[in-house]
């Protein structure tokens, strides 16, 4: 499963879980000045934990300043940024919303340091706290509302937006060493309003963007009197305005001067409205400045400084984006061409975020790299402004085919391990990535007439296929292309590759004959697939049982035979012409009730004598495990069902050799808060009727769990952050870990849905295939068993 990564500060997609390019780190997503410094966030935890970068105005990097707990919770922050001097202010992304933003500043030394986090509402609980473990409380965890904040020396602001209804924007003060709410700016009544969206303060004066009011937007402006109460001094829109302009959606503000964007305007065309004080404290609308070309969502952002205005307009030539420059000439502004961006390429997005102070700018561009991020620093001389240089968040990792390298001291080529060694890492640039893509499940494939060992990676693409009969130099072959997908499922039955997609549209179930790579001309080709199964659309997982010779494609949606997301059985015995054979749907579900995440299917050969020889399904359904004999495919009969205390999200599981046990994950738990770590479950099934819970395992830290297989005593699994861990079965009651690789080289292990995706044991060599999803493939060796306590 792909729960909905945080992207924007909105989930990517609500009904698939799965988009065709996730949300990478989103570098440059919002950035500031602080008294020369320039400062870009990396919202997200992709590689990494959320973050902000400091950059010296030359570019040298100054600091990488972790935000919050973000390393341990899986925390990302909000796109808004705020900057007063040497102090910088970043929206929070806790999901309980008791946070307004964490606070950074710059020593007279020049070394950056927390200052601490402001408080919202200590009144908040989130879902897991509250027991409201539906899918919406859920939900509500992973994409928190966003935090927008201003700073202004001992005085913030801060609104929630996102959240159901309109909500206030707070002030905080800061007295006697403590921020402190102070008062409440009152939102407007009715729905979609966004109050808060954007913010500005001046002293005593705040400005407050709210883009959805009356369908065209507005900006209220409220002052601060001398006993310290705040009231509505003025509310800033155009009659002519037409809906959907958002008026709002940005601010800047300048000497008696208040910008505004509209982004929306004319079909996104964008506008920006100036709206000028005179002296009686009254504001008029002096000046509209319009965007070029429909979509270009010129105004989408805002600086102003020493009377230069620069307005962002992201939309521009293909999401490339740009800026256009104005200077403040009498009561108006002036224009003064565009901004010369050098390499800025489609995708971009730049514009999305700008700060300007005197001579010196920033531009984000968090699309850059498929969404991995960009900005760029910009100076001005008495030519004008020059780019300085792109700036980029950590480097990108390189591949290791030079031969096998030992964990030694606990690290093996900059990956954390212990007791497994690394035969070779394939990076996703070498496995035929775009920028953007990622990989997600994989398996392997034994030529039984060659024995060559081939892995076989999902990637955003398609199938990516790489020979790794050399373990220290594997060699990629080719993709087998289909609709993009973010989460692929990838199985082998009779020497044919079998895969489905999530959220892909009219993806179907993709047949691949594997014995054509023997004689495979050029490698680094796209390859054809051999049959395209079309009575599914899209899928998240994928089963196959092939001792039987049935696929169940499971999750599925948008199209075709969706079986209301259960199993989708297929006869695949021919594999070049699969047929419908069935639907099982259940009464579980989380996402949507009927909705089976994952299973394993057999032909049941384990203690419970009354079913062996039948076609048993061992189904993860999201809120139980279900127990299904699906060998009548018109009428599957359920056996057995069994859920637990702390139950989040039953993710997937697998059966020990003997099929008395099955080992299971949860992916939300760690996550929602009902358990404290990363736990596996261990059920005796040796009844099918009446599954038993005899034992949970917890491992080291709380990064979420994904995929786990069984061989022999062996249990590997793939934990996301944690990346590869491998545990001793001799008691099958009591998993030992007694190794790990962490293909996550990065700061913590949080929970979250980065990392790990799938590891595959099944080779005879004794290689391990791990995918890793913003990494790439990596190709592991655990060593033999130490002694267990």
């Amino acid at each position: 499963m792909t729960l909905p990564l945080r992207c924007l500060g909105s989930a990517t997609m609500l009904v698939a879980l799965a988009a065709p390019v996730a949300g990478q780190d989103q570098f440059g997503r919002s950035v500031a000045i602080a008294a020369g410094d320039v400062v870009v966030t990396k919202p997200v935890v992709g590689r990494g934990p959320a973050m902000l970068y400091v950059f010296a105005s030359d570019g040298t990097e100054r600091a990488r300043l972790v935000v919050g707990r973000s390393a341990e919770t899986g925390e990302g922050v909000s796109p808004s940024v705020a900057a007063d001097g040497a102090r910088v202010l970043v929206g929070s992304g806790d999901p309980g919303t008791r946070l307004a933003g964490h606070l950074f500043g710059r020593e007279d030394g020049g070394t950056w340091s927390d200052q601490g986090s402001l408080p919202l509402d200590a009144a908040r609980r989130d879902a897991a706290a509250a027991g409201t473990l539906d899918f919406a409380g859920i939900l509500r965890i992973l994409e928190p509302p966003a935090r927008i904040v201003a700073l202004d020396g001992a005085r913030a602001l801060a609104a929630v937006v996102g959240g159901p209804g309109a909500v206030d924007v707070r002030v905080l003060e800061r007295a006697q060493g403590e921020w402190r709410p102070a008062a409440v700016l009152p939102a407007p009544a009715g729905a979609d309003v966004r109050f808060g969206s954007a913010l500005r303060l001046d002293g005593a004066r705040a400005y407050v963007g709210a883009p959805g009011l009356g369908g065209t937007g507005a900006v209220f402006v409220f002052e601060r009197d001398d006993a310290g109460a705040w009231s509505e001094v003025a509310r800033l829109g155009a009659v002519d305005l037409p809906p959907g302009s958002r008026l709002g959606e940005a601010l800047a503000i300048g000497d008696d001067v208040l910008v505004a964007g509209a982004p929306g305007f004319d079909g996104s065309r964008g506008a920006v409205l100036a709206f000028a004080r005179d002296a009686s404290g009254g504001w008029t609308e002096v000046q509209r400045l319009e965007g070029g070309e429909g979509g270009d969502s010129f105004g989408a952002a805002l600086a102003l400084s020493d009377g230069e205005l620069w307005v962002g307009a992201p939309q521009r030539e293909g999401r490339a984006g740009g800026v256009e420059r104005y200077r403040r000439e009498g009561g108006g502004f002036t224009a003064a061409g565009p901004l010369s961006l050098e390499g800025v390429e489609p995708g971009f997005l730049a514009g999305t975020a700008l700060d300007l102070e005197a001579d010196q700018g920033v531009v984000g561009a968090p699309g850059a790299d498929g969404g991995r991020g960009r900005a760029a620093l910009l100076s001005r001389s008495g030519e004008g402004w020059r780019s300085v240089r792109w700036v980029e968040p950590m480097a990108r990792l390189r591949s290791a085919d030079q031969g096998e390298i030992r964990c030694e001291e606990g690290e093996a080529a900059g990956f954390g391990c212990d007791n497994v060694d690394l035969l070779s890492f394939v990076s996703l640039a070498d496995l035929g990535s775009a920028p953007g893509e990622r990989v997600s499940d994989l398996w392997g494939w034994t030529d039984p007439a060659t024995g060559r060992e081939y892995a076989l990676v999902g990637r955003t693409a398609g199938a990516a296929i790489v020979d790794v009969t050399d373990a220290a130099a594997p060699r990629f072959l080719g993709l087998v292309r289909a609709n993009p997908s973010g989460a692929r499922d990838l199985k082998v039955y009779r020497d044919h590759l079998f895969f489905t997609g999530d959220g892909a549209g009219e993806h179907g179930l993709v047949v691949f004959d594997l014995t054509r790579l023997r004689t495979l001309a050029s490698p680094g080709a796209d390859l054809a697939p051999d049959t395209v199964y079309r009575g599914i659309a899209s899928a998240h997982n994928l089963v196959i049982d092939t001792g039987s010779g049935f696929a169940f494609p499971v999750g599925a949606s948008g199209g075709g035979q969706t079986c209301g997301g259960g199993l989708h059985m297929v006869d695949i015995r021919d594999p070049k012409a699969p047929t419908f054979a069935g639907c099982f749907t259940d009464t579980e579900g989380l996402i949507w009730q009927g909705r089976t995440h994952d299973a394993q299917c057999v032909v049941y050969a384990g203690p419970d004598e009354q079913h062996r020889g039948r076609q048993i399904c061992f189904a993860s359904n999201e809120t139980a495990i279900r127990i299904v004999d699906v060998t009548d495919k018109a009428q599957p009969v359920p056996i057995g069902v069994a859920t637990y205390p702390g139950r989040a999200y039953v993710h997937q599981g697998w059966l020990s050799d003997d099929q008395r046990y099955f080992y299971m994950n949860d992916e939300l738990d760690e996550l929602v808060g009902t358990v404290p770590r990363t736990r596996t479950y261990v059920w005796d099934v040796a009844e099918l009727d009446d599954p038993i819970l005899v034992a949970t395992v917890d491992g080291p830290d709380g990064s979420t769990d994904h995929n786990l297989y069984v061989k022999g005593d062996r249990m590997y699994q793939a934990n996301y952050q944690a990346g590869f861990r491998v545990f001793d079965l001799t008691d099958p009651e009591r998993p030992q870990e007694i190794g790990w690789f962490d293909t996550t080289p990065y700061e913590g292990n949080p929970p979250g849905f980065v990392g790990a995706w799938t590891a595959y044991p099944f080779f005879e060599s004794g290689t391990v295939l791990v995918s890793s999803m913003n990494e790439g493939l990596f190709l592991l060796r655990p060593r033999g068993r130490p002694l267990i306590p």
